[in-house]
């Protein structure tokens, strides 16, 4: 399976590092420290072990990464990520078997077979060239070495979170919002056979798959778009980009689409759901 997008672009990668510069501050307390449990999860699943070296792709504020290097030390952890902000916040946290450099997925400088583990969390579907990056990781993971990744599941997303995501592309035409995207067959990436597939296909042999579905009910409106302002970068620009007057009208219509569900109990209820796998190098 194919998943290079043909429409992929400079454009597109700036307004996500835009975006995660944004974030950064609350990347690692959003929905309650959703991405640490993700974090954790993953880590758990690929067991590292003392004297291994790591390699993290996409390592945002270092949540894998710190989890990894007290399980692996005296072996050394990388941690890499196009985030300036995010960098920073992870080289924050003082370990000393950590690095953190300033390095594309798709173009890592390390030499062939270096590294004992690669993992990416909640990091594949954002890359400009996950086909690249996968054949990156493959490169320079010995023969047997171990690729862990966490990617959202978003078909299971709750009504309330479609009937909401429908919403935005309307909205952002409504304000005249242009954003750069990706193509939409990114969305499956976090389907269990998507996934598996496409870690298949760039060389590796899927070993361990697991899910998880974490998820809640937000309070009214305002606490749902807070929250729905941290899923991406789409929501987050649209969100952040109105103004007291917008933004009460955008919560006039979620309090109205919520309504209409006609189930209060599905009204402003949200899924976190990924699919978590573990993968050897063939």
């Amino acid at each position: 399976m194919a998943v290079m997008d043909p429409d992929s672009s400079d454009e597109v990668v700036d307004h996500l590092v835009d975006f995660f510069d944004r974030i950064a501050p609350v990347y690692d307390t959003w929905a309650g420290g959703q991405h640490g449990r993700v974090a954790s999860r993953l880590v758990d699943l690929v067991a590292p072990a003392k004297h291994e070296q790591v390699l993290d792709v996409g390592t945002g504020t270092g949540l894998v990464a710190h989890l990894v290097a007290p399980r692996v030390s005296p072996g050394l952890v990388f941690g890499v990520d196009l985030s300036d902000n995010m960098l920073s916040i992870a080289r924050s946290k003082k370990v000393k078997n950590v690095q953190f450099v300033g390095m594309a997925a798709e173009h890592l400088v390390f030499r062939p077979a270096t590294f004992d583990m690669v993992t990416m969390g909640e990091t594949l579907a954002y890359l400009a060239d996950p086909t690249t990056a996968l054949a990156e990781a493959n490169r320079v993971l010995k023969t047997g070495g171990r690729l862990a990744v966490s990617c959202h599941r978003r078909s299971l997303n709750t009504r309330a979170q479609e009937l909401f995501f429908q919403g935005l592309a309307p909205l952002a035409k409504r304000h005249y919002l242009s954003l750069p995207r990706y193509s939409s067959e990114r969305a499956r990436f976090g389907e269990p056979d998507v996934l598996s597939q496409i870690l298949n296909a760039a060389g590796f042999e899927v070993t361990k798959l697991t899910e998880m579905v974490t998820g809640g009910r937000a309070s009214d409106a305002r606490d749902w778009t807070e929250l729905m302002a941290g899923v991406g970068p789409l929501p987050y620009t649209l969100i952040r980009s109105l103004g007291p007057r917008y933004r009460n009208e955008l919560e006039a219509e979620v309090e109205a689409a919520m309504a209409s569900l006609g189930d209060p109990d599905d009204a402003f209820r949200y899924h976190h759901s990924y699919v978590l796998v573990v993968a050897k190098k063939r």
